[in-house]
């Protein structure tokens, strides 16, 4: 039988040292001038929905305004954060992070700070809190982030694969969510970037990837290059025309969760059975701002294939959300 664990409300109503200089909290210590300054609090991160300095003047702020929710964008806080209060200590300040609770924001935000300092997982950083604030507990979106931050070796850039995976699938959170993508990441141009628009990586070198790894997509009738290698997505092929029974709107395959972009871990057959290219979101693709579209080469307009934000099923039978798939028929890979 499940019972709701009893907390020390003390221990849910103070903020606690997690290591030497870096506070975690609800709202509540927040509030009080002279508990932070009995604390010796010098700098404050807010991580709520409407952050708003309590004390302007006396401390020095930092306010990130996000939802506590699954599909909230935190990871592209984590770099900021940590060179907030990695100077805030190294001047022998001491830095006070919270959300409304102390449970998942602000406990997020510290356990990528553990990571990043002291080189741990991500549910290692979590059982640190945890045993100083038992009730941190981020969502699971957020729990998503923090491993994605480890894989990614904490350089949170577009220049990771497995980063712009999650930004694609973010973007596509977003657009069902509210019918608009506030931020939108593309990936560059490979005409505009003869290097290679977005550099592979944690794939191997250069120089150790085929001819063909390498090379973009082109348009097969003006042989425009269209895509770069790492941003096309690779996915293990469903069942087939057997799967075209019914919709899967439970994706077989979620860009958040599928990062793979390496040819070769994918199945032999893949390749034959699979009709079109999926692709992440390119700079010159028109009108991604709506639910759905084509895509048409920029040079002679030629149309290669069509994206929806919703997901397309491939002809192997594997749902893809989201989906930006260019024909095989069309391009040259």
């Amino acid at each position: 039988m499940f019972t709701t664990p009893i907390y020390d409300p003390k221990v849910i109503r103070d903020m606690q040292e997690i290591v030497p200089g870096l506070f975690l909290s609800g709202s509540q210590p927040s509030e009080s001038r002279q508990y932070m300054q009995e604390r010796g609090i010098t700098h404050i991160i807010q991580v709520t929905d409407m952050p708003t300095p309590r004390f302007p003047g006396e401390f020095v702020y930092k306010l990130i305004t996000v939802p506590d929710m699954d599909e909230t964008n935190l990871i592209e806080h984590f770099a900021d954060t940590y060179t907030f209060i990695h100077e805030a200590i190294a001047k022998g300040g001491k830095v006070l992070v919270h959300c409304m609770a102390g449970a998942s924001r602000s406990v997020t935000v510290v356990c990528a700070y553990l990571m990043r300092t002291q080189n741990v997982s991500a549910g290692e950083a979590l059982n640190t809190v945890q045993a100083l604030r038992p009730i941190a507990e981020p969502n699971d979106g957020f729990m998503r982030q923090l491993m994605l931050y480890g894989d990614i070796g904490f350089d949170v850039s577009t220049n990771r694969t497995e980063y712009r995976r999650f930004l694609m699938a973010s973007m596509a959170a977003q657009r069902e969510m509210f019918g608009y993508i506030k931020d939108m990441t593309l990936a560059s141009d490979p005409q505009n970037s003869p290097s290679g628009a977005a550099a592979a990586t944690g794939a191997g070198t250069a120089g150790s990837m085929s001819a063909m790894q390498q090379r973009p997509l082109k348009c097969k009738k003006c042989r425009r290059a269209l895509v770069a290698r790492d941003s096309v997505i690779y996915h293990t092929p469903g069942q087939g025309q057997g799967a075209f029974e019914y919709r899967k709107r439970d994706a077989t395959l979620h860009i958040s969760e599928a990062v793979q972009s390496d040819i070769s871990k994918i199945q032999p057959h893949a390749a034959t059975v699979c009709q079109s290219y999926f692709i992440e979101p390119v700079e010159w693709i028109q009108e991604l701002h709506g639910l759905e579209g084509k895509i048409a080469c920029p040079k002679c307009d030629s149309k290669l294939g069509t994206f929806n934000w919703s997901g397309q099923q491939c002809s192997c039978g594997s749902w893809v959300t989201p989906a930006f798939s260019m024909h095989k028929g069309k391009v040259d890979g």
